[in-house]
């Protein structure tokens, strides 16, 4: 299954899975409205002070994302013992963009040189063909496969995440095109190198398909998911935190990953 965003109004997309999106349907506008931009002006700020508060003191081209490839002993090894967190979330879930405002995104400012994180997504795969399904209907499998190809083409780590606040701080409006470039041009982010990956026969769908495979090869079913070293760390559904045994502030999670950082093994 191809997906893609037409590029101009007389594009005729030679397919009818619902999510390509024609361009007069996911493009509101040329320029968003004035109230868009100052809606969105401060919150892109704040993510980008964080960001560079984050990567300040670390040099992290390291982080590679490589969806549906384990964790293993070597790779960690690899990673001068650096501790494996990973999310497990859907695009347009807003227990999602909690997770990841209110947790993971503080807790890279303090220990991001200490962790190798992964974002993976939840939905369902038919066994019988490379059908795919999102809770939130094809718009989030949509959304979905975006923020894989931004986090496969732009592989440092501060780029694709701070692009993934950005697309999910507006979460109702994902997978619409006016959101995605202007969280593109907030983050580097080519868009039309993004539109390729989403666009390649068997590229998108595949990075999905594996990232969805992931999360059900560890019984992952809600969104947020929170995993650390392997184990379920944290859940964040219906607006609360549970299953946190080792508390759910960033101050607790900030100091299990110095503990196992620390033993020098997962």
């Amino acid at each position: 299954m191809t997906l893609r965003y037409a590029s101009s109004p007389d594009e005729k997309l030679p397919f009818s899975d619902p999510t390509a999106l024609p361009y007069e349907q996911s493009r509101r506008a040329s320029h968003p409205p004035r109230e868009r931009w100052i809606k969105r002006i401060l919150p892109a700020i704040l993510t980008l002070l964080a960001l560079f508060a984050l990567f300040r003191t670390a040099f992290v081209c390291n982080h590679r994302y490589e969806p549906g490839k384990p964790f293993s002993r070597m790779d960690v090894l690899e990673e001068r013992e650096k501790v494996p967190l990973e999310i497990h979330v859907m695009s347009k879930c807003p227990d999602a963009r909690d997770c990841l405002q209110k947790l993971i995104l503080p807790t890279m400012v303090e220990v991001s040189d200490k962790v190798n994180f992964t974002m993976s997504f939840i939905g369902s795969i038919d066994p019988d063909s490379d059908a795919v399904s999102c809770k939130h209907g094809p718009g989030e499998c949509l959304g979905n496969i975006i923020l894989l190809c931004a986090a496969k083409v732009y592989q440092d780590v501060k780029i694709w995440l701070g692009f993934t606040n950005c697309m999910m701080s507006d979460y109702p409006d994902i997978p619409k095109r006016d959101l995605v470039e202007s969280c593109a041009m907030e983050h580097g982010i080519d868009f039309a190198k993004l539109n390729t990956c989403i666009s390649d026969e068997g590229e998108g769908i595949g990075l999905l398909r594996s990232s969805i495979q992931r999360s059900a090869e560890n019984n992952v079913t809600r969104s947020c998911t929170v995993r650390l070293a392997g184990e379920v760390r944290c859940i964040r559904d219906g607006g609360e935190w549970y299953d946190c045994p080792g508390g759910s502030s960033v101050k607790d999670l900030v100091g299990d990953v110095n503990k196992l950082y620390s033993k020098g093994s997962i």
